[in-house]
């Protein structure tokens, strides 16, 4: 054969034995139950996100959440009201979950960052991905200026906006305290996970000024780098770590 002709292919002959064996060396979805779950769970805070996203928007364009109707929602999201049903009971319920599953999508994203990235950037980078989505042009700051008030001003709403506001903390505690080799009870892990909510909170209520001219992506990056570097500055180790006392939450 010359240089100008084709490669020839190689044909390899495989028994059903070989195939086998090459088979059972690729894990199936089955093997990974870990997985399944992830992929599931996954799923879900994405489809609650989409209705609640879908919710949101009629919200805003109607001035109130009182001419929105379920079926509506789930019209506007692609899906049907069955489905709008199977995970929330009214439209003030799935308004006031984002801010609920957007915890857990932030705890999910964490546990997934490499292993041997730094602590802080790792933090940072779970932030910020869930945290900026849409809203990093201009136009959305207005946007959510009126769906932050629409939801901390209707009554309805209220109450699952304010047990978002501790939701992020629960769920990223357990996760801090594995990535940090912290016992799950640790005092620590719970103090860092308070700082960077504290963090986003504070980044985003800077970025909604109307002076302010900074990304929204910078603002929190650097704001939530800051607090989880007290992992590095103000690690205590975790054998020495301080855990609540049994009556701390009587």
């Amino acid at each position: 054969m010359s240089a100008d002709d084709p490669q020839e292919r190689v044909a390899v002959e495989m028994s059903p034995d070989d195939i086998e064996r090459l088979r059972s060396l690729i894990p199936t979805l089955v093997d990974m139950p870990d997985l399944i779950e992830g992929l599931r769970e996954r799923k879900k805070l994405e489809t609650r996100a989409e209705l609640s996203f879908a919710a949101m928007r009629l919200a805003l364009e109607r001035g109130g959440l009182e001419d929105v109707r379920t079926d509506e929602i789930a019209e506007a999201a692609g899906y049907s009201p069955r489905t709008f049903n199977n995970y929330f009971r009214s439209p003030q319920e799935a308004i006031g979950a984002t801010g609920v599953d957007r915890a857990r999508r932030v705890a999910l994203a964490l546990a997934d960052r490499p292993a041997g990235e730094p602590f802080a950037q790792a933090v940072a980078e779970a932030v910020v991905t869930e945290y900026t989505r849409g809203y990093e042009r201009e136009p959305e700051r207005s946007m959510m200026l009126r769906a932050q008030s629409l939801m901390m001003t209707n009554c309805q709403v209220r109450p699952f906006m304010l047990h978002a506001m501790t939701k992020l903390e629960d769920e990223l505690t357990p996760v801090i305290a594995e990535r940090l080799g912290f016992p799950a009870d640790d005092l620590f892990p719970r103090v860092l996970a308070a700082a960077v909510n504290g963090a986003i909170r504070v980044a985003t209520e800077y970025w909604l000024r109307e002076d302010a001219d900074t990304p929204y992506t910078a603002l929190l990056r650097q704001a939530v780098t800051t607090a989880a570097g007290l992992a590095e500055h103000a690690r205590p180790s975790p054998r020495a770590g301080v855990s609540p006392p049994e009556d701390a939450t009587a």
